[in-house]
Formats: C-alpha cells, sequence, structure tokens
C-alpha cells in the first residue's frame, strides 16, 4: 500500500509537470503561472480525494496483472523444469492428471503444517502427484538435511518420502545432531548418505534456488500449479477446491 500511495503521490507531480511544461512554440510559464497551476492542482485533488482513490486501485490492478503475467511467462518458460525432472522425489500418482510441486525447507514451520495435508491429498486425489522440491533457505542444517534426504532418494523414492516425513515431524530447527538421530532411527546409513551427496545433488538444490527465485517465490512453502503459484501455506480447504477446479 505505500508503494501505490508513493505511485500516486508520483502521479501528482506528474500531473503538475505535465500541466507545467510549455506547449511547443509557446512561451513557457513565468514562475507566477507555474505556482497557480501547481495550486490548481492540489485543489482538484483536494475537493476530488476520489481521484486518488481511483488512482490507486488503478495501480493495484496494473500491478495484479503484471505480477500475473510474469508468473504465467515464468510457469511456461519453466514447465519441464518443474513438472518433469525425473530427480526430483514424488508421492502420489505413476501417470497423474494433475502435478503439484511443493517447494519446502526441512526447518520451516509452516512446511511442517503443509506436509500433512499434501499427504491428505495423496490419500484422497489418486489422480494427483506431489513433486518435491526442496529448497534449503532457512540455514546450513536445512541445507545439510535436503541434501542427505536427496541422497536417500538413490536408494528408492519411497526412502526419500520416509526420511522427509521423519525429518519433518521433528519440532524446531534442526541441527547436524538432530539430523543424524532421525537417519540412524530409520536405520539407514548415515555416513553412506553422507559419501552420496556429490555434484549432481548440490546442483539440484542450487538449481531448485534459481527456479523458485524466477517464479517469483520468497518463502516457504510454496505450491506450484500448471498455471498458478501459491506462496505461503495454503489450508487444506482451500488446496482442495484448487485441485478439484483442475481435475473436473
Amino acid at each position: 500500500m505505500k508503494k501505490l500511495i508513493f505511485q500516486a503521490a508520483l502521479l501528482s507531480i506528474a500531473l503538475s509537470s505535465i500541466a507545467l511544461s510549455p506547449i511547443a512554440n509557446a512561451e513557457p510559464l513565468d514562475s507566477e503561472q507555474q505556482a497557480h497551476v501547481k495550486q490548481l492542482v492540489r485543489e482538484t485533488l483536494l475537493q476530488n480525494p476520489d481521484i486518488i482513490v481511483e488512482v490507486i486501485d488503478e495501480l493495484k490492478r496494473r500491478d495484479e496483472a503484471a505480477r500475473n503475467q510474469a508468473q504465467h511467462s515464468a510457469l511456461t518458460n519453466h514447465n519441464t523444469e518443474l513438472f518433469k525432472n525425473s530427480l526430483d522425489p514424488y508421492a502420489g500418482a505413476e501417470n497423474p492428471t494433475l502435478s503439484i510441486v511443493y517447494f519446502g525447507d526441512i526447518n520451516c514451520g509452516y512446511c511442517k503444517r503443509q506436509d500433512p495435508i499434501l499427504e491428505s491429498v495423496v490419500k484422497n486425489y489418486p489422480e494427483v502427484r506431489i513433486i518435491y522440491k526442496d529448497l534449503p533457505i532457512l540455514g546450513p542444517s536445512s541445507r545439510e538435511a535436503a541434501a542427505i534426504a536427496l541422497a536417500s532418494a538413490k536408494i528408492g523414492n519411497s526412502t526419500y518420502l520416509s526420511l522427509h516425513k521423519n525429518l519433518m515431524e521433528y519440532a524446531g530447527a534442526h541441527n547436524t545432531q538432530s539430523i543424524a538421530n532421525v537417519v540412524n532411527t530409520m536405520g539407514l546409513n548415515l555416513e553412506m548418505l553422507k559419501a552420496s551427496v556429490d555434484d549432481q545433488i548440490n546442483q539440484q538444490l542450487d538449481n531448485n534456488i534459481v527456479l523458485a527465485h524466477k517464479l517469483g517465490i520468497t518463502g516457504t512453502p510454496a505450491l506450484v500449479f500448471p498455471d498458478k503459484v501459491m506462496g505461503g501455506f495454503t489450508r487444506e480447504d482451500r488446496l482442495k477446491e484448487m485441485i478439484e477446479e483442475r481435475l473436473n
């Protein structure tokens, strides 16, 4: 809103500037005439404040249209990276009617709430696939956990899903020891997983961060449909509504 008010103020200044600009082949206004025009613009805006409201509404509409256009272009340009990357773990349909990309961080509190909702989606909509793109942006332990989780995917997709779930169920932010505890509790070989974190996994995580930036995603969780980006936590009722709109 502050941005829009500032833009409206700039518009007011611009109107004054236009009014003060000399017409071709016309003498420029002297200082007294300029002051008079400025006063007229000011009085007009004060007497008709709805003009400012209309300007702010129009600026909001244009900003929203620009964001939607940029989002649509990004979704089109990066469709393959989003929905057809064979390296990405997934839950749900083998041959999905609808795929949803999930950008999450192991240390994100809202992601810990989003995960069970996504599990419910997979159970209730067998034609839907959830694609996991780890987005480790909340510190070194986020990166460590994400890399180990992706290393576990080399064992099998189901292993990744189990480790991801157990990591997410940990209350609070992880550290190296808590990550190790989760891995060991599952009976996985921690040292083997660490050794499996190669350049490909690190590049995959870097690519996820770059891709999220291109989509305008600034935090986690974020859900990406083929036609829309949903930033922030999405309630279960809203998510199911969006899924049913796209399946029907």
